[in-house]
């Protein structure tokens, strides 16, 4: 992949592009601090998520109310027992110029449900039992149980195009309302508008240009020199850097925040003990964290969902307090001697904090007896350790805390499939029961339960939920993420 920088990608309707109205010639620059891990929109690493909405349709979106819109499915129909799902497709084309019909459909969930490629929501897309086309424009999917999450969870699949599945960092293989056109890996990548999308009249950028600029004070001074538009994947150095600047702006989205938290791999002694793992918890202070770490931006946590999250709630946060005293009390009665262990950090790029996170962290559990080596790799290590539950600690951020629990829940924190190799019966009781009612008021109680559950098993431990700041010219507008933090770009003004 990276013996062809410079390569440029066309698509079958690259000369279409190029002949778009000239009342649509504006252009949006982008900075991230990392490059995408190839365009394959179900692997959700942080450098891919400026591509997903542009480059790809899902068949539906969320809205801020949690409801959902239509996108690729102009309609669908719930069974009455809630078990089967009818989607109706509407008129629309890949960026071969191809029509996308049921089978795109039934190709794309069941590529999402393999092992190799869907990790990211493979949990939840098992509960999806069967897919099938009815016609060419219906597509029906049969549920093993209620999913109330659902619509978040499609939120999230982005259509695929079987035809060029196999060559999509070559070949533009989504029908999002942008086309791939050119990857320079390491240094950007370019978007262009595909005017046959099935609503074209709403995007408003011509170009989108992303730029890779892995430090961050540099991405900072390249927005105020006016040579990028908007910064993605910063934290509060930038923030810092460019508070009160002349000709910028700092929004802060609260679709979704960062959540930033320490796994714990409990198939690993001596971490298989609760008094070792609650011990842990109680050595955080995560208050310091967040104030050196974050800046102040960021709240210290107990529980996976931030405050105005609907499965938040407010009596977890006295679960974890920082507490010394109790921590050592927890060594001593898990007859645990003094030990080393690694704890796994990534770039700052990938997941931001965490390296200094551990710094602290080192300080926290050497008071109890625990040594600390701290392991930082590079986005595509870190995460294929994080997948395959390779560490025995690890620092890391997931951006998810705005969907639906079940979105979140199963991929990282639920089962002995989940990341950190915890399970019990009645854990696994009360996720079961999470996904058997769409009563609210029900799944409000139940995931309180859950939320106090992983506080007293201390196997992940919430840090810091943080609501990243974007830094961008003044006089850009239209900029949003989704429940997920995937920015959409297409309804953008005041561009170049």
């Amino acid at each position: 992949m990276g013996n062809w920088r410079g390569l440029v990608i066309l698509c079958g309707l690259s000369i279409a592009i190029a002949t778009g109205p000239a009342a649509r010639a504006s252009e949006l620059v982008v900075s991230q601090g990392v490059d995408p891990i190839g365009f394959d929109p179900t692997r959700f690493a942080t450098g891919n998520h400026v591509f997903l909405h542009q480059l790809y349709d899902t068949l539906v979106t969320l809205g801020p109310d949690g409801e959902p819109r239509a996108g690729l499915a102009e309609s669908w129909q719930r069974s009455p027992d809630g078990l089967t799902v009818t989607f109706r497709l509407r008129e629309a084309r890949f960026h071969t110029g191809r029509a996308i019909t049921a089978e795109d459909v039934v190709f794309t969930i069941e590529r999402y449900q393999t092992e190799r490629v869907g990790a990211n929501l493979l949990p939840r897309m098992r509960s999806i039992r069967q897919v099938r086309a009815v016609d060419p424009r219906t597509v029906e999917l049969t549920l093993g149980d209620l999913m109330p999450g659902l619509f978040d969870l499609l939120g999230a699949v982005f259509i695929q195009n079987r035809d060029t599945i196999d060559a999509m960092n070559r070949t533009a293989a989504g029908s999002g309302p942008y086309v791939l056109r050119e990857w320079r890996p390491g240094v950007q990548f370019t978007m262009e508008r595909f005017p046959q999308h099935w609503r074209s009249d709403q995007t408003l950028l011509n170009r989108i240009v992303v730029r890779t600029i892995p430090d961050e004070s540099a991405a900072a001074a390249a927005l105020q020199t006016g040579a990028v538009d908007l910064l993605l994947t910063t934290g509060a150095l930038a923030e810092t850097q460019l508070r009160d600047r002349p000709g910028i702006r700092i929004e802060r989205p609260q679709a979704s925040p960062r959540t930033f938290y320490l796994m714990i791999n409990t198939a690993r002694p001596p971490f298989e003990k609760l008094e070792t793992r609650q011990a842990i918890s109680r050595a955080i202070d995560r208050r310091r964290i967040a104030e050196i770490v974050y800046r102040k931006n960021g709240g210290e946590t107990c529980q996976p969902w931030a405050p105005g999250h609907w499965a938040h709630a407010t009596e977890v946060e006295r679960a974890c307090g920082f507490d010394l005293a109790e921590a050592r009390r927890l060594m001593e009665r898990a007859g645990i001697a003094p030990f080393t262990t690694t704890v796994n950090t990534a770039v700052d790029a990938y997941s931001p904090g965490s390296v200094e996170t551990a710094q602290i962290l080192k300080e926290d559990l050497a008071k109890i007896g625990i040594t600390l080596d701290i392991k930082t790799y590079d986005q595509a290590r870190a995460r294929s350790l994080l997948l395959a539950s390779d560490f025995d600690m690890l620092l890391h951020v997931y951006t998810e805390g705005g969907n639906d629990p079940q979105f979140i829940l199963p991929s990282g924190i639920s089962g002995p499939g989940g990341r950190a190799k915890y399970t019990t019966p009645a854990y696994e009781a009360l996720v079961a029961a999470a996904g058997r009612t769409a009563d609210g008021a029900a799944r409000r109680d139940i995931y309180r339960q859950i939320s106090l559950a992983i506080a007293e098993a201390a196997f992940v431990m919430p840090i810091v939920h943080e609501f990243p700041s974007i830094p961008m010219k003044r006089g850009i507008e239209g900029f949003r993420v989704d429940a997920s933090g995937f920015p959409v770009l297409s309804r953008i003004t005041g561009a170049r």
